[in-house]
Order: structure tokens, then C-alpha cells, then sequence
């Protein structure tokens, strides 16, 4: 895996600190959103504010790395996260973009297993930090939150259950436009006449995402372009036929 020196050297800056000088300030109202935690009181979101330590991290920098010792589980408050894998090849799959209120990774708890891919903040990105040890502590000090996990892991096993079917039956077209139906679903913002997708992607991005080159990826927006399905510029996407898109993915 080619890394520049400037984005290896952010990852040992930024090497995950649990001092207790870095608590957060009130996490509890924005911990609250979160599925897993709901049902605890005030005196248990307590407890677990003891435990939370925040981080920023800009642009391109990694959260963490592919086999690197797992030390935490994250929350994003506010930006962008890429979770990734590399290939034999050397090329890069993106498994997903997540986003304020999404939690990660989505498996290992219980053992001592590496991190599964890697994760790079896409903008700036302010996450909340719980070690994995004291999060282990929390599932099964209230076995509720347990279930709760094990409901968001099964989603995210069905989600990679459809993408394989995807990359197995479908051409590049029918991959991008389930790409951009689930990203719509995921982060769109609706609009009049269409939805708007609101993340900075690139083409390159996309191209990791559906299992192709750039240039396919380059030839199959314009394409999409000259028909009025959708614009691009580099702040987000604006699909213009939602109809088209859904009817596409049932295709």
C-alpha cells in the first residue's frame, strides 16, 4: 500500500490519546442520537462521558489502519469518514462513507482482532473516542446495548450481502447507480426536482466503490450527464430522476 510521508507522519501525530485532559464537553445530548445508547438515563450517560475523549482529524489523515491492534470504537459529531480495503493489486475498495451519527467499525468486539479496514477522514472530522476495552464493559454491563449492536452488524452483513450480488451480476452502470441510490438514501437531501448528495466524492472515489478504472467511471457520468440524470461538481451530486435511479437498480 503506497502511502505519501505526510499522511503516514498525521497518523503517529494523531495516535489515539485516552488522557483524561481530553474529555468532551457534555457528549451526552449528542450520544443520545445513537441507537445503541438509547434507554439510558442521565446518571448512565454519566458513566460513559467518563470514558469519551475527543479527536479531530483533517483532511486525509487516518483514523486508523488495516491490521493495526484495535484500541477504540468512534462516533462521528461533525464530517466525513472513508472506510477502505486494499487489494492484492494494490488498488483501493471502498467499503463505505459514513457520516455524523454513524458509528465504527462495525465488528470485532469481544476479541482481540485487528482493525478490518482502513478509515481516512474525507474533510475535516470530529469524532467521539470510547476505548474498545470500556466499550466491551458497557455491552455487558447493559446487555440491551448488546442486541443493539448486533442489529446494526446484521444490517451492515445484509448491505455487504447485496453490494457482492451487485458486483457479481450487474454491468458498471447498474453498480454506480445502486452506488448513488444507497449514498442517496444514506445522505441525500431532497430536494424539489431531485436529491441532492451532498459529499465531496470523487471519480476516483466512485471508481473504488463499483470495482472499475476512473475512466470508466469519467464515461459513464457523462453519460448520464448529456441524458439530464444528474450534475456533479466537486461539493456533491444532484440526481435529477430519482424514478430513473430506482427504476435502474430493480432492472
Amino acid at each position: 500500500m503506497k502511502k505519501s510521508s505526510l499522511r503516514w507522519s498525521a497518523v503517529c501525530d494523531n495516535a489515539l490519546s485516552f488522557s483524561k485532559t481530553e474529555g468532551i464537553e457534555r457528549p451526552m445530548e449528542f450520544l443520545k442520537q445513537f441507537m445503541i445508547f438509547s434507554g439510558l438515563n442521565d446518571e448512565e450517560f454519566k458513566q460513559i462521558e467518563q470514558i469519551a475523549v475527543k479527536r479531530t482529524y483533517q483532511p486525509r489523515m487516518f483514523v486508523f489502519m488495516e491490521g493495526e491492534e484495535r484500541e477504540a470504537v468512534f462516533f462521528i459529531k461533525s464530517g466525513l469518514v472513508k472506510a477502505f480495503k486494499i487489494d492484492e493489486d494494490g488498488n483501493e475498495q471502498v467499503i463505505s462513507i459514513l457520516q455524523s451519527g454513524d458509528m465504527f467499525p462495525h465488528v470485532g468486539f469481544f476479541d482481540r482482532s485487528p482493525y478490518p479496514a482502513t478509515a481516512e477522514a474525507v474533510q475535516e472530522t470530529e469524532l467521539i473516542v470510547i476505548r474498545i476495552a470500556d466499550f466491551n464493559e458497557l455491552l455487558m454491563k447493559y446487555p440491551e446495548m448488546t442486541i443493539k449492536v448486533m442489529q446494526i452488524m446484521g444490517k451492515k452483513i445484509l448491505d455487504l450481502q447485496e453490494r457482492i450480488q451487485g458486483f457479481i451480476s450487474k454491468d458498471v452502470q447498474h453498480r454506480l447507480t445502486h452506488v448513488l441510490m444507497k449514498l442517496a438514501a444514506e445522505h441525500g437531501i431532497p430536494q424539489e426536482k431531485g436529491v441532492y448528495i451532498s459529499l465531496p466524492i470523487t471519480n476516483q472515489d466512485f471508481a473504488n466503490m463499483v470495482g472499475t478504472s476512473r475512466e470508466t467511471i469519467n464515461r459513464t457520468l457523462n453519460e448520464m450527464k448529456k441524458k439530464n440524470l444528474l450534475t456533479a461538481d466537486r461539493s456533491g451530486i444532484f440526481i435529477h430522476d430519482t424514478d430513473w435511479l430506482n427504476g435502474c437498480n430493480e432492472g
